[in-house]
């Protein structure tokens, strides 16, 4: 083609990239000026969205209370049973055979004492009982002869009569003489005093030797004291309000601190069965296994138990509760809307709180509630553990 014809072709194309180039840099700086203002309409929407949006609330649901109420109760370790030895008679020790600490068995010999004054008590009564029983031989004797004269018409039936009641007399004195006898050798049979139980010796107020009086008197020491510890007992004061829930077999945990950290298991075997009216507490006994002797007879024990609920009485989140000059209230979520309600409390188990009047089982309440929350207010409710939705107000 010739040079001439190709300049005006030129021309003719660079006179149309021109405008096309002057529309695509508007068209972009349009689009440079309007984007960011799109962008700050639209977050100025959100943040209207979100300043006109009910606030947030997490809530947690009243349940009833189907747990056990844990007890820490204090309570004293004794022998299941712990008796003081007394001696029945008077007279000396001759031998005592066990001392603190003893291991004995039910019927080991623990003393025998040395009873003189009752031994020769003994030899007189047996004397006494062999005259009685020789004057009943003559009575008796004396009286066949006068039946044989009685029947023969000698002797006149009075006089028989009189016979009669002189053998009876003797016989009178024979039986008492045994019994005096036997009683005596009775007493005789106290000078061995024997473990009543199987135990321990824990005290030991006599050495051989000793003098020992007869009785139990105010002033009179035990001779020694036995006290039972293969099975040990903890009597327990529980408070009024878990009385009635108390029953035979329920298990109970005693700690010693002074033995570590080791729980002993023990069982509720019998209650007072009425209120003590000065403490408003049942006494309750709980008895603990020992065969390894590990607990001692004394012992401060911490004792744990569980008492199962009723199942009647509701607990809610101790974060939930509003303090206010009104007094105590509760922020109760239905259908978005708050309700701020009274509440009556009852116990306190840290996290949570019993609640007597004002909820019921199923409400909704607001936990961790604001100040600024009102009754009839309008919120979003969500329950407390869920994560709030992104994006969402």
């Amino acid at each position: 083609m010739p040079p001439s014809c190709s300049l005006p072709t030129s021309r003719r194309r660079d006179g149309r990239v021109v405008p096309i180039v002057l529309v695509v840099v508007f068209i972009g700086l349009l689009v440079a000026g309007t984007l960011p203002r799109l962008a700050q309409s639209r977050a100025r929407t959100v943040e209207r969205a979100q300043v006109n949006a009910p606030p947030t609330v997490y809530t947690e649901t009243v349940s009833s209370d189907t747990a056990g109420t844990p007890f820490e109760l204090p309570g004293t370790i004794t022998g299941m049973h712990e008796t003081p030895i007394f001696a029945r008679a008077n007279g000396f020790v001759r031998s005592l055979r066990v001392d603190i600490g003893s291991v004995v068995r039910a019927g080991d010999t623990l003393l025998v004492l040395d009873m003189p004054e009752v031994r020769e008590q003994a030899r007189q009564l047996t004397a006494l009982r062999e005259q009685a029983e020789a004057s009943a031989t003559l009575t008796r004797a004396t009286l066949n002869r006068w039946k044989q004269l009685a029947e023969q018409g000698v002797v006149t039936p009075q006089e028989l009569d009189e016979r009669q009641a002189q053998f009876n007399v003797a016989e009178a004195n024979v039986r008492a003489a045994r019994a005096n006898l036997a009683n005596v050798r009775e007493v005789l049979r106290f000078g061995a005093l024997v473990a009543p139980f199987s135990g321990v010796v824990t005290t030991r107020a006599v050495d051989r030797g000793s003098l020992v009086m007869a009785g139990a008197a105010a002033t009179a020491r035990p001779l020694l004291t036995l006290v039972q510890t293969d099975t040990l007992r903890v009597m327990l004061q529980i408070p009024q309000n878990a009385a009635p829930r108390v029953r035979s077999g329920m298990t109970a945990d005693v700690l010693v601190r002074e033995l570590g950290d080791s729980l002993f298991r023990g069982t509720v075997v019998r209650t007072a069965g009425a209120i003590d009216q000065t403490t408003r507490t049942l006494l309750t006994e709980v008895h603990v296994p020992n065969r390894e002797r590990t607990l001692l007879p004394g012992m401060y024990a911490q004792v744990s138990i569980k008492v199962p609920s009723t199942g009647a009485s509701l607990r809610i989140p101790a974060i939930a509760l509003i303090v206010r000059a009104e007094g105590t209230l509760v922020a109760r979520v239905e259908n978005g809307t708050v309700h701020l309600a009274p509440v009556t409390l009852g116990r306190d188990f840290g996290t949570s709180v019993e609640a007597l009047e004002g909820v019921k089982a199923g409400d909704a309440l607001v936990v961790n509630p604001a100040e600024s929350i009102a009754d009839g207010m309008k919120v979003r409710a969500l329950a407390r553990g869920t994560s709030k939705p992104p994006g969402k107000p």
